[in-house]
């Protein structure tokens, strides 16, 4: 197991272990333990971000011991060279051309830097470094406070009573299920649709149940076992009834004159009336735009009232999907959420 992962099950281990103790101690409430269990791996990822910084600053101490040898070199080089430079300047009357020669060199040697300029310009370069680390340690921080909050309300909202699958990564962050949650409760979607499936999935389901809509979560997954993953999940949390997730394996697509690798259309060709389109997958390394396709095959599947919701904005290669849309339907428009991975809502005008 590499150092990194090590203390990050060591934090994780500790986390739980101390909300056990917590629990057994203190007798909280269910809801405020499984909170408690949940900080567990942004408690594992602030103690890999102090371990990176860590990193970064030896590795600053090395360079700087490094950059000391190679100038206590380059100093002893210089000596040298004036030292030959001091005893060939006595013959400096034989020609003139050898004069010209014992000119240029001393200008070489005068030339050199000395240890005070490499000195300087150190101390610049690593304080630079230096505060761009600090300032990268704060946003994350701030970054990392912010998801907290958005998971708490998220716990809150959706009456959670048991352990939730991871958020962030490759899967949903916090404050993205918190806009979904806010968008199922306001809309009161009957059919959510989702492009690939994972931790929103399960949020989806536990929301329509919490607020008591009568709807379902329909997953489109292009790889069978997270269809098996995701399907376990939803029946160790007792929805059923509001999901199913459908495997869906990619096939060639045109749309607009393009071939894309998209869900089979066997798997979605009879959906109609969709409240809520979550977009997520396919990945991005199936290829450029990836994406594209959901918004032109099912805009038409779209309730009246519809909402589509794009993730991963932040990315140039959503972006530009976006702005394809938009073009393609200019009776629709976009409402662009600043988020950890940025998302944009789509709406009829």
């Amino acid at each position: 197991m590499k150092p990194d992962r090590t203390w990050i099950v060591l934090a994780l281990l500790g986390w739980v272990c101390a909300a056990a103790a917590y629990a057994i101690l203190a007798r909280p409430s269910s809801g405020t333990t499984v909170v408690l269990v949940a900080l567990a791996p942004l408690v594992a990822g602030l103690v890999q971000s102090h371990r990176q910084h860590r990193t970064v600053l030896a590795r600053l101490d090395r360079q700087k011991a490094l950059l000391d040898r190679q100038t206590a070199i380059l100093e002893s080089h210089t000596q040298r060279v004036a030292q030959v430079g001091e005893r060939v300047e006595g013959l400096a009357d034989l020609t003139p051309s050898i004069a010209t020669d014992l000119g240029a060199l001393r200008a070489t040697v005068d030339a050199l830097p000395h240890r005070e300029e490499f000195d300087a310009k150190f101390r610049t370069a690593a304080a630079d470094v230096i505060t761009r680390t600090r300032k990268g340690v704060a946003v994350d921080l701030l970054l990392t406070f912010r998801q907290i909050e958005a998971l708490h309300n998220l716990y809150a909202v959706g009456g959670v009573d048991r352990p939730m699958p991871p958020t962030r990564g490759w899967a949903s962050s916090p404050d993205l299920l918190l806009l979904l949650a806010t968008l199922v409760e306001r809309e009161e979607p009957s059919l959510v649709v989702e492009c690939g499936s994972g931790t929103s999935t399960l949020w989806l389901a536990m929301l329509l149940r919490r607020f008591e809509i009568k709807g379902r979560v329909i997953s489109l997954e292009h790889q069978q076992p997270f269809v098996e993953s995701a399907w376990a999940t939803v029946l160790r949390h007792d929805l059923a009834e509001y999901v199913e997730v459908r495997y869906a394996p990619l096939e060639p697509v045109e749309v607009d004159g393009t071939t894309y690798q998209w869900y089979s259309r066997q798997a979605w060709d009879e959906l109609d009336g969709i409240g809520l389109l979550f977009v997520d997958g396919p990945p991005g390394e199936v290829g450029p735009h990836a994406r594209f396709p959901a918004f032109p095959l099912l805009v038409d599947k779209l309730s009246p009232d519809a909402v589509v919701v794009l993730d991963d904005l932040i990315r140039p290669d959503e972006q530009e999907v976006l702005e394809r849309w938009l073009a393609a339907r200019p009776d629709y428009r976009a409402e662009r959420v600043s988020l950890e991975k940025n998302a944009a809502l789509l709406r009829r005008t």
